[in-house]
């Protein structure tokens, strides 16, 4: 019985985990990026409706209210590129996400098995230390009466 040898691996899957850790919270940093900014783009887009109905209420000319209204089109075209961009940044997190599950599984797996050959290595080597002090004691005993 030897003890655990796999420690390159341990650390290659420990440094695989640190990865795609990474990873994740570098894609998770871009979704919250983006829903921020669409949060803003969603801001901007209610005040302009809200200058819109003012304008209206002011009695303001038909080309004021045209500028508005394209405005508001241009804004809202860029709500739906924004939302598109936030879900195909919800659907990276969550692969990222998978892939760190993944990773921290595999590095604890081989954890364990580490802790366990570990641990009997120690329970053979003391069986053999107990072994062995019980020869010593045999072999003095036999010498004192002898």
């Amino acid at each position: 019985m030897k003890p655990f040898s796999l420690e390159p691996v341990l650390k290659y899957r420990q440094q695989r985990e640190d990865r795609a850790r990474q990873r994740f919270m570098a894609v998770q940093k871009e979704e919250a990026a983006l829903r921020r900014e669409l949060d803003r783009v969603e801001e901007m887009l209610q005040s302009l409706f809200d200058g819109l109905e003012k304008e209206r209420q002011r009695g303001t000319t038909p080309d004021m209210l045209t500028l508005f209204e394209n405005r508001i089109h241009l804004v809202q075209e860029e709500i739906k590129k924004l939302e598109q961009k936030v879900r195909a940044a919800t659907e990276r997190v969550n692969k990222e996400r998978k892939r760190l599950v993944k990773a921290r599984q595999e590095r604890k797996v081989l954890e364990k098995l580490k802790e366990h050959r570990n641990r009997a290595y120690r329970a053979y080597l003391e069986k053999k230390e107990s072994a062995m002090l019980d020869e010593i004691a045999v072999l003095f005993h036999d010498r004192e009466q002898g």
